[in-house]
């Protein structure tokens, strides 16, 4: 008698943060928290991308706008839908969070390596990969890249 096996399907919980003109994708691991747009303390001599610091949970929190740190050259908007605090994923000194400026509701996704393709697009610096979930185009952001300036910002 052949004994019977089963597959195992791995699956990977993961969030699809909403932007202008894209979508982010990020495990779920990576966000400690999503919040309704707050007003940030501007901070003077910081670079556009950084719209200021987000007082949360006893921390200064700066928020990034993805967009602008991305490249892009249009005027910073300096709101948005929601604020998604993010864990940061390196050892790096400095502060353990920052926040990601986003333009609409993040929402949860169940993921097999069968749902992700590349993509072929032209990339900015601070996105590692261009993927489809399903037939919705999204980025994996560089966290190497986003998190090494957010610390030379607080230097």
């Amino acid at each position: 008698m052949a004994a019977v096996v089963a597959e195992e399907i791995v699956e990977l919980s993961c969030v699809m943060i909403p932007l202008e003109g894209t979508q982010l994708l990020l495990p779920n691991i990576c966000i400690a928290e999503i919040l309704p747009w707050r007003r940030v303390k501007v901070l003077g001599d910081a670079p556009e991308w950084c719209l200021g610091l987000l007082g949360w949970r006893g921390e200064m929190v700066p928020v990034v706008r993805f967009e602008n740190l991305n490249g892009r050259r249009d005027p910073v908007r300096r709101s948005g839908r929601c604020m998604v605090v993010m864990n940061r994923a390196r050892n790096a000194r400095g502060l353990p969070f920052y926040a990601l400026a986003a333009e609409g509701l993040p929402r949860m996704v169940q993921l097999t390596a069968e749902d992700l393709a590349n993509e072929s697009s032209r990339l900015g610096c601070a996105e590692s990969v261009a993927v489809k979930v399903g037939t919705e185009s999204a980025v994996i952001p560089n966290l190497e890249f986003i998190e090494g300036a957010v610390a030379k910002l607080l230097r």
